[in-house]
């Protein structure tokens, strides 16, 4: 019998994608980058195995918001491998200097050109796939071909007049036929049209007002002069319609400024017009617009907001050109424009006659509803039929499919190196060793990082684990130049929930200010400062940090060092704001004024407020570098005639003169720059100072400036017992609890109602009570219980986790005297050790239709708490939760009053319960029983609490009851939370974070998902 030859068995495996370009593709402000960030969605969806190497440079520094809100500290990671989470996505990144692509610097495209050849190498792909056309571009293809795998690039503008660019690309592919057939016609290439890829969760609304004209991205080559000239004609003659702009990565105000100024009258806004700011989640625009404008004027390949306007139903007026008619078919009108509309810079005005038509258009689809309703039913039938993201998906694999097929990966790329090699040489790249290099900011700063005897920086918060601020209302923070956000104190300010802060961003030199857009704690106005109130110009320098509106010093009156960085390149017009003039403040409490501002005009024109400032913060220059810079002795003056007197230097600015290399290895710089002074209120003035508001300065003092002997003589003056706990919590005075006049503790609620005095029947109400080992506290949480008085049946349902401590007497004694209603649960061993909690154990035995927590170590107050909460909840369905304070204490008493801020006593909407945006006792809670079960995902997290709100928060708010006794939390060393640190807090809510992610995930809640698992990101860095 011959044999049979052995069948090789092929490994199936996923194809694999390489997308390599040094754009990010998390960049909201480029359509690009979101086009194809949505087709990699799609290819791993279909079984693609991706990867993506990019870098933080943006169109538009308004685009990095979500990236930012993964890594808020980006700066702090220059030139490191960065991993960004984007759902089935992984983008990795390297960290440049600048987020222009023209700047990036040869350092920083050897770091990323490594980085590429060692995927290649490392990941194997069977496809790399890029955009762009500089010199490093052209090396993707070329190293990608060089080792015989498959080359893709994506096409979608008309800026590819040369040929060499697509030499080493096996597929082109382009989101229009019109763009596909302008190249074959003018360069001679082939590339197949696959249309563009919209996610519908973020693109289509599910309602729609169809109120107002909206236009996408006020740039000159998207046509904002004609779109500002039909604005103030509707203005003029149609003041009824309304009008809606979405920056992207244009500002409205400044071509609004520019584009009125040369139409004969500067307008600063337009009354019909309402703007919003760059965002990643237009439903919002769409769901409120009518009509959309798009009179591009450049070759526009085929309008991304096209596709996403017949996908809402919104016609769309547009120029004939481009791939635009083939993108809205007979869902629009398109209009021809003069010939020199379509010539840079772009910025042709039209004369009456040639405005009038698209006027009219945007009339009728207001007047003539008729008409505008079939327009509207095409836009669908539009959308459906060309932009459906299933039929662009199908496109986009049968592209893919000959490329993938070759399987490139599974090959020997030296085989392939030696035959393209001159001297017949292979090679494999290593993982690359990322080093920083600062030379640019050093070129541009002229500063060296050696100092001696430097005041740094400072950029943490300086905040003591176990002691408690009392403050009444937030501490209103002024920043004139934005200092705070730039040092990354402003999100650690706004974490305490202590601050508010409004800042001012002359220079736009936030690249991320999306991030601060709707937020309660920190508000960012970028080209404006405070001022006397009138326009002023600002002179705009190479160094964005040097700009100002003082003049810079000519250059024979600086030293070399500021040459560069001081030259003027620009002068614009800037409003400035008057301090007395602002309204909405409660009170300014700390202001902090920049060298590069009239700050005596500042201080001048704000007396009002500064009356009650507790803090002043003004830099002051030693070696000016613009006219009119302000002088110690100015401000000095100023502080002694206002109630304030010169306190310390902070953050001293320090200058080397040695040569960088030498003092790299030997810091010494000698030479003082500039420095803030800080001014408190004189003795005087803080004679006058509420106990309240020196409690403030004090918490600003100590968790700012780290100056925690002034803070402690603050305290003093208003609690001397408060001002000993400090020094402990600070580690400046041993714990000598015995010399304290401790506070005597509320004991629990009494007194205890007898067991023929419970009401018998099913229990309305189950009272869950977790104890391990509290023998020294069980009978005072179960003498709170006990002491009820309700109308209504209730449970009580202690669960002991083995204790080994007598724990389990003191329970099995109350059972006995309550046997109707208290029902032990006893464990022989312990459960938590093998992974499962309490909560989870014993929730299904839970008979009630509410349930209330109180864990073993603390006890309740009130003997009126369970009948006042049944009855708020009886009459109020929407609330799913109703909770209430307690007050912190330890064996030698009260340790503070409240264990909430000011700020947290209060309810809970449904949406930051689903977020945990809230802060809620957990021996408060009274809920109502929506589920028997927890997820499986519950069962791996330490900290239940926050797993259980989100829960929650599907079925309702939560509601905050004054009317209750604060309940009693205990602090002692055996605490499963409160005995932990910061860091192994934060790992507890990391973990919890991760896996309610997954719960999420696995729920198809996506926009929870990736919301806890940024929250997840954020505990780990603290951790």
């Amino acid at each position: 019998m011959a044999k049979q030859k052995a069948v090789p068995v092929i490994e199936k495996r996923k194809p694999r994608l390489l997308w390599a370009n040094p754009f990010c593709l998390l960049d909201t402000s480029s359509g690009a980058s979101m086009s194809v960030r949505q087709m990699l969605r799609q290819l791993a969806a279909n079984g693609y195995e991706v990867q993506i190497l990019g870098a933080t440079i943006f169109d538009n520094p308004k685009g990095a918001g979500l990236l930012k809100e993964q890594f808020p500290d980006l700066n702090q990671r220059l030139h490191q491998l960065i991993e960004a989470n984007d759902g089935p996505l992984m983008h990795q990144m390297i960290v440049s200097n600048s987020f222009n692509r023209n700047h990036l610097t040869s350092h920083e495209e050897s770091l990323w050109y490594s980085q590429y050849l060692y995927m290649l190498d490392s990941f194997k792909p069977d496809v790399v796939w890029f955009y762009g056309g500089q010199t490093l571009d052209l090396l993707i293809a070329d190293e990608a071909r060089d080792r015989g795998i498959a080359v893709a690039f994506y096409l979608a503008n008309g800026s590819y007049q040369s040929p060499r660019w697509c030499r080493d690309v096996d597929l082109i592919v382009t989101d229009s036929q019109a763009t596909a057939k302008m190249y074959q016609d003018k360069i001679g290439f082939v590339s197949k049209p696959v249309g563009k890829f919209i996610d519908s969760t973020h693109f289509v609304a599910e309602h729609h007002e169809r109120r107002r004209v909206l236009f996408v991205n006020p740039s000159w080559q998207k046509g904002v002069s004609i779109f500002v000239q039909l604005a103030e004609k509707l203005e003029r003659e149609r003041p009824d319609i309304e009008l809606e702009v979405v920056e992207a990565r244009a500002d409205w105000s400044a071509v609004l400024r520019e584009t009125t100024q040369r139409m004969g009258q500067q307008r600063r806004s337009l009354k019909n017009v309402t703007v919003t700011g760059n965002t990643s989640d237009m439903r919002g625009p769409y769901s409120r617009a009518r009509v959309l404008v798009a009179p591009s004027l450049w070759w526009e390949s085929s309008g991304r907001v096209l596709a996403e306007a017949m996908l809402n139903g919104i016609p769309a007026l547009i120029t004939n050109r481009g791939g635009m008619p083939e993108m809205v078919g007979d869902a629009g009108i398109a209009f021809d424009f003069p010939t020199s509309c379509y010539e840079e810079p772009y910025q042709h005005f039209l004369d009456d006659k040639e405005l009038q038509p698209l006027f009219d258009a945007v009339v009728a689809f207001y007047d003539d509803d008729a008409l505008y309703q079939q327009y509207v039913a095409r836009a669908f039938q539009v959308g459906e039929q060309k932009h459906h993201i299933d039929r662009a998906t199908e496109r986009l694999l049968n592209a893919f499919a000959p490329l993938v097929r070759e399987r490139a990966g599974n090959k020997d790329f030296s085989i392939s190196q030696k035959k393209r090699h001159r001297q017949r040489l292979p090679s494999r790249a290593t993982r690359p060793e990322l080093k920083v290099d600062r030379s640019l900011e050093q070129l541009i700063n002229g500063k060296s990082k050696g100092v001696l005897g430097s005041d740094t920086q400072t950029t943490t918060l300086h905040l003591a684990e176990n002691f408690t601020w009392q403050l009444k209302g937030k501490i209103i923070v002024l920043d004139n130049r934005a200092s705070l956000i730039k040092r990354g104190l402003a999100d650690q300010m706004a974490a305490t929930g202590a601050f508010g802060i409004v800042a001012f961003d002359p220079a736009s030199e936030i690249k991320t200010p999306k991030q601060y857009e709707g937020s309660d704690t920190i508000q960012l106005f970028q080209h404006a400062l405070l001022g006397d109130g009138q326009p002023t110009t600002l002179h705009a320098c190479v160094a964005p940090e040097m700009s100002s509106t003082l003049a810079p010093l000519p250059a024979e009156q600086l030293p070399g060092r500021y040459h560069l960085g001081t030259q003027e390149i620009a002068e614009l017009p800037i409003n400035t704001v008057a301090l007395d003039s602002i309204t909405g403040l409660e009170s300014l409490d700390w202001l902090i004024l920049d060298e590069l501002s009239d700050a005596m005009a500042v201080l001048e024109n704000g007396k009002q407020y500064l009356e009650q400032t507790l803090l002043i913060q003004a830099r002051v220059p030693f070696q000016l570098t613009h006219d009119k810079q302000p002088s110690l002795a100015e401000l000095q003056y100023w502080a002694s005639r206002n109630g304030f007197r010169f306190y310390r230097f902070h953050n001293i600015s320090h200058y080397s003169h040695l040569p960088e290399k030498v003092n790299e290895r030997s810091p010494c710089a000698s030479e003082q720059e500039s420095a803030d002074i800080l001014l408190l209120p004189d003795a005087e003035r803080l004679g006058t100072i509420s106990k309240e508001r020196k409690v403030k300065l004090a918490f600003i003092l100590s968790s700012v400036f780290a100056a925690h002997d002034i803070a402690f003589e603050l305290l003093s003056e208003v609690d001397q017992d408060k001002a000993l706990a400090f020094l402990e919590a600070r580690s400046l005075l041993p714990r000598l609890p015995e010399q304290r006049n401790v506070k005597s503790v509320m004991p629990p609620a009494g007194p205890v109602v007898l067991p023929e005095e419970h009401h018998n029947g099913k229990p309305l109400v189950s009272v869950f009570c977790a104890t391990y080992n509290h023998v020294d506290f069980l009978e005072e949480a179960i003498q709170g219980i006990i002491a009820q008085r309700t109308r209504f049946p209730f449970e009580v349902i202690i669960h002991d986790d083995a204790s080994t401590d007598g724990t389990q007497e003191i329970i099995r004694k109350y059972a006995s005297q309550y046997p109707d209603l208290i029902k032990p649960v006893y464990q022989e061993k312990n459960l938590f050790r093998q992974g499962i909690k309490a909560t989870d154990f014993c929730f299904p035995r839970l008979q009630g239709k509410y349930v209330a927590l109180c864990e073993g170590d603390d006890y309740w107050t009130d003997p009126e708490k369970l009948q006042k909460q049944f009855d708020f909840m009886e009459s109020n369905e929407e609330v799913v939760m109703c909770h209430h304070d307690a007050f912190i204490f330890d064996k030698n008493g009260e340790v503070a009053p409240s264990k909430l801020r000011d700020d947290f006593k209060r309810s809970y909407t449904q949406e930051e319960m689903l977020r945990n945006n809230c802060f809620i006792l957990t021996l408060s809670m009274f809920f109502r029983k929506k589920f028997t079960h927890f997820p499986e995902e519950k069962s791996y997290v330490g900290n239940g609490d926050s797993f259980l709100i989100a829960l929650l928060g599907q079925y309702g708010k939560s509601h905050y009851m004054e009317d209750i006794t604060p309940a009693a939390y205990r602090l002692h060393g055996n605490s499963i939370w409160s005995s932990k640190s910061v860091k192994e807090k934060n790992k507890m809510q990391a973990n919890t974070f991760k896996w309610m992610s997954r719960y999420y995930k696995r729920m198809k809640k996506k926009d929870l998902a990736d919301y806890y698992a940024w929250q997840e990101s954020n505990f780990l860095k603290e951790s």
